[in-house]
C-alpha cells in the first residue's frame, strides 16, 4: 500500500487518537504472530484503516490491554485487543495482516518490473524474504491473493496501452480494494456501500501516489499517467517549472476531489460502530490534508514520516 489513507491528528478526540494507536500497535503484533516478525515492516496505515473498518462492521468484543512494545521492549503500548477471545475481532486483525504482507510482495514485484536492473536489486532481495509468507498469505486469504493478481496485471496493461489513461490506470487499484472491502458485508446493502467505498478510495490512492511522484518520475523517465494528460512530455529527463509545477498540482487536485466526492456519501453510510469517528476522521478530514500537504505544502514522504504518530 502507499501510506495515504491516515487520519488528521489534529481534528481527532484523544480517546479516538489512543483507539487509532491501539488498533495500529495489535496489527503490528498480528502481523508478527501470523507471519513473522520481520514481516512487521509492512505495518501501514492504509492496513490499519481496512482493520478499522472491518472491526466497525459489527460489535466486536474489544479491550485495551498495556503491554510491551514488540519492537522496542523499552516502552509499554496500549494495544485494543479481542476481548475473551472473540474470533470476529481477531480474524479482522488477520485479514489486515494478510492484506499489508499481499500487498507490500506484489509493490516489490512491480518494482522490479519497472526499474532497470541494477536499480531494482533492493527490490528483488526484498521480495524473496517476502515470497514465503505471501504463499502463507495466499493461502490464508484466496480471495484477497487472486483479486491482488489480477490488479497487478490490470495495471501492467493499462500502464503501457498506447494512451494511458488515468481512469484506466487507476481502475486496477480501484477494483481491488472494492473487492477486498465487498467482502466485509454480510448483506448486500452493505456490500454495495463497501463496494463504492472501496471503489473510490482505491482510486484516489492510485492518483494521490501518482501526483506525488509526478516530479520525480518526469526527472527519471518513469511511467506517470498525468505526463499525458497534462501534456509535460517536453520535461520528462528534467525539472518541471514552477509554473507548470502549480497548474500540475491544480490539476491533480481536481481529479481527487472527483473521487473523494464519491467517498464521502458512501463513508456516511457506514454503521455506526465503535471505530465510526476514527473512520470519518480519515475519510472526510485525512484525505483533504494528505492532499493540501503533498500538492500544496509539497511535504516529501521522507519529511511526512517524521511527523507520524
Amino acid at each position: 500500500m502507499f501510506g495515504y489513507v491516515r487520519p488528521f491528528k489534529g481534528e481527532m478526540l484523544v480517546k479516538e487518537y489512543d483507539a487509532y494507536k491501539g488498533v495500529y500497535c495489535r496489527l503490528c503484533r498480528a502481523l508478527g504472530r501470523y507471519y513473522g516478525p520481520l514481516m512487521r515492516m509492512t505495518l501501514s496505515y492504509d492496513c490499519t484503516f481496512y482493520a478499522l473498518l472491518a472491526l466497525n462492521q459489527r460489535d466486536p468484543k474489544m479491550h485495551a490491554e498495556r503491554r510491551r512494545c514488540t519492537c522496542n521492549p523499552l516502552k509499554k503500548c496500549t494495544y485494543v485487543c479481542p476481548a475473551n477471545e472473540d474470533a470476529y475481532a481477531e480474524t479482522c486483525f488477520h485479514k489486515a495482516a494478510a492484506l499489508s504482507v499481499i500487498m507490500t510482495a506484489y509493490k516489490f514485484r512491480d518494482n522490479i518490473e519497472d526499474e532497470r536492473t541494477i536499480q531494482s536489486l533492493g527490490a528483488r532481495f526484498l521480495f524473496a524474504l517476502s515470497r514465503r509468507t505471501l504463499k502463507k498469505a495466499s493461502a490464508d486469504f484466496p480471495f484477497m491473493a487472486e483479486a491482488a493478481r489480477s490488479m497487478m496485471a490490470a495495471q501492467r496493461a493499462a500502464e503501457h496501452a498506447v494512451h494511458a489513461s488515468i481512469d484506466a490506470c487507476a481502475a486496477p487499484t480501484a477494483e481491488f480494494l472494492r473487492t477486498v472491502c465487498a467482502e466485509l458485508g454480510e448483506t448486500e446493502a452493505e456490500k454495495t456501500v463497501l463496494r463504492q467505498l472501496g471503489y473510490f478510495l482505491g482510486r484516489w490512492v492510485y492518483i494521490m501516489d501518482a501526483a506525488d511522484d509526478l516530479a520525480d518520475d518526469l526527472r527519471r523517465g518513469g511511467f506517470n499517467p498525468f505526463v499525458e494528460k497534462l501534456s509535460l512530455e517536453a520535461y520528462v529527463g528534467g525539472e518541471l517549472p514552477k509554473t507548470q509545477r502549480d497548474a500540475a498540482d491544480r490539476e491533480c487536485n481536481a481529479v481527487l476531489n472527483g473521487s473523494l466526492a464519491m467517498v464521502v456519501p458512501a463513508a456516511n453510510l457506514l454503521p455506526d460502530g465503535p471505530f465510526t469517528g476514527i473512520l470519518e476522521n480519515i475519510l472526510q478530514k485525512g484525505l483533504p490534508e494528505m492532499q493540501r500537504e503533498i500538492l500544496f505544502l509539497h511535504i516529501k514522504r521522507t519529511a511526512r514520516k517524521e511527523r507520524e504518530f
